[in-house]
């Protein structure tokens, strides 16, 4: 009897311990009808008389009848983050909660300033959504939330997918998260990176890359220096390169560069030396003639390409060098892992006054069903 009774006693424990536990949660949630669910987190920042104003914006679901779904935008103001959620639970009749959003968009002024109290604040919260994508915008970023997009409950669900996709012909990486955002800032021979939105004639869209270093933005560069940099700098990404003539006669090549780097220190000198291997299919062709049944003119569209590609990539580096004075390459990054962490080198100068060869491979997988 005594053993049977041990049996029966401890799966009814069990079962109370599991029935306190959740009941003792439930407590100190909220309904959902009473939380904030979260599409986008907004930066602005207003500097006067030397005192700055950080400005938090939430782009916030509205749950419409008929199973509509819009989105409007909280703002509030304070001289810290933290108390921008004093200031704001003041106007705001709900509880907000993180984990949902898709998009943080910084506006450029306030990158320019330093972001360094905001990347605080979101590295400590554990509810944030580390996979959330982040930008940098032109103007304010309330504008930019503010925006109706057909189609879409709130701009930051576009602005979310505009940047998950880039990936696909511009040869961006997928790179650009929150969580490579900590990782960036404070790496040794890395620099930030994000992606530089405006509003245009034509809606929201990416229209080149923000350069940093450590948490302040220095420049923005053009989306075709984007395409370069990023050939440079990422490994196994994809997009479009384009030999024309004229508006009649262009070559459209699509195509998954791959690319590895060397370093060699020579006494205070580095050298760099960057192969970039290019591999990929003809998606156009009116410029070289019988290219499918011609091994000669196969040959000279893989040199003609390899030499423009190798063109801009040159061109980049010297702007990189003497104009923008930053590594965006994180070469400095594989200089350290060779030779030595914590030197207390500054590879943005190092690299910047390193020489940085850069050699092309050009090979096309294939032509397509043949010329038209």
């Amino acid at each position: 009897m005594k053993n049977n009774k041990k049996i029966y006693t401890i799966p009814i424990l069990a079962c109370i311990a599991i029935a306190i536990f959740f009941s003792s949660g439930l407590r100190q949630k909220q309904p959902v009808e009473q939380l904030n669910i979260i599409s986008a987190i907004g930066q602005d920042i207003d500097i006067k008389g030397g005192i700055a104003n950080y400005i938090t914006l939430f782009s916030v679901y509205l749950f419409e009848p008929q199973e509509k779904i819009e989105s409007h935008v909280i703002n509030s103001t304070a001289t810290s983050f933290g108390q921008t959620r004093q200031t704001r639970q003041l106007i705001d009749d709900k509880e907000s909660i993180l984990g949902s959003e898709k998009i943080v968009v910084e506006s450029e002024e306030n990158v320019v300033y330093g972001f360094r109290n905001m990347i605080d604040i979101l590295f400590r919260n554990p509810y944030l959504n580390d996979t959330a994508y982040i930008v940098v915008c032109k103007g304010k970023a309330l504008n930019i939330l503010n925006m109706k997009i057909k189609g879409y409950p709130s701009s930051g669900d576009f602005i979310a997918g505009l940047i998950k996709n880039s990936k696909y012909y511009n040869f961006f990486s997928d790179n650009y998260k929150v969580i490579d955002l900590f990782f960036a800032v404070d790496s040794e021979g890395r620099n930030l990176i994000l992606p530089y939105i405006e509003m245009t004639d034509k809606g929201i869209g990416i229209t080149g890359m923000a350069l940093f270093k450590k948490d302040r933005m220095v420049t923005k560069i053009s989306i075709d220096e984007s395409k370069t940099m990023n050939m440079i700098k990422e490994n196994n990404v994809r997009g479009i390169l384009t030999i024309q003539k004229d508006a009649k006669e262009a070559i459209d090549y699509y195509a998954t560069s791959k690319r590895k780097i060397s370093c060699v220190n020579k006494g205070d000198k580095y050298n760099f030396t960057i192969d970039i291997d290019l591999k990929g299919d003809i998606i156009a062709n009116t410029l070289y003639k019988n290219l499918q049944r011609s091994p000669e003119k196969n040959d000279e569209f893989r040199r003609d390409m390899a030499k423009k590609v190798k063109k801009e990539c040159d061109d980049f580096i010297i702007k990189m060098k003497s104009q923008y004075k930053v590594d965006c390459l994180d070469l400095g990054q594989v200089a350290a892992a060779k030779y030595g962490r914590q030197t207390g080198l500054d590879w943005n100068s190092i690299v910047c006054n390193s020489k940085i060869e850069v050699n092309v491979k050009v090979n096309v997988q294939k032509t397509g069903r043949g010329d038209y």
